[in-house]
């Protein structure tokens, strides 16, 4: 049987993998947009605030939705929007819309 010093040992290595992997997650999130979307600002908004045709897009590829962001381009400040939520399989879907409906990619 492993020794109390052991297994702490490999908790402690097992924490530091999954906080290396959650760095990378996230850099790959950042990426992934900026590609995307490219360079861009974004802040918190009420669902309600989002346009209707934006939630319609959203709506349709979603079957529920948790959050919205107002996503600015940096390159010629038009704003998008970033709109989190679960698909039928219940997997987590961000997708970028713009004002108009138009679902430019996912996530």
């Amino acid at each position: 049987m492993p020794s109390k010093r052991t297994l702490t040992a490999l908790a402690g290595v097992g924490a530091a993998a999954l906080a290396i992997a959650g760095v990378a997650i996230a850099q790959n999130h950042e990426e992934n947009e900026d590609r995307i979307i490219g360079e861009h600002s974004e802040r918190d908004i009420p669902l309600d605030q989002v346009p209707e045709a934006a939630m319609n897009a959203a709506r349709a590829q979603l079957a529920s939705i948790s959050k919205a962001e107002q996503v600015t381009r940096k390159a010629d400040g038009s704003t998008l929007y970033e709109i989190k939520g679960k698909n039928n399989d219940g997997k987590t879907v961000e997708l970028f819309v713009t004002p108009e409906g138009e679902v430019l990619g996912s996530e």
